[in-house]
């Protein structure tokens, strides 16, 4: 939910991007405890919108996780847990 809010909150009002995206994600942890991948999914799939036969409901960065063509992700070993996100309309 905190994403959704942050996400809404850098797109102050603009409409969901429908071209393609870069993505830079950054993990910061003790260790890994999933597959990287794992994480950057749940990010994805947070800022995109739901999907039907013939809609997409409430997408806040783009329509769909598909629009990423570029991608770089790391896991940095820290005593803290978080993450970074950084979208890029390209």
């Amino acid at each position: 939910m905190r994403l959704r809010e942050a996400a809404i909150a850098a797109m102050n009002g603009r409409e969901c991007y429908s071209g393609a995206i870069e993505m830079d994600f950054c993990l910061h942890a003790p260790r890994l405890e999933r597959r990287l991948l794992d994480y950057v999914a749940g990010v994805e799939d947070t800022l995109d919108g739901s999907h039907g036969p013939g809609f997409t409901y409430l997408p806040i960065v783009y329509q769909d996780d598909c629009q990423i063509c570029v991608e770089h992700t790391r896991f940095i070993k820290s005593e803290e847990t978080f993450y970074t996100a950084r979208i890029t309309f390209l």
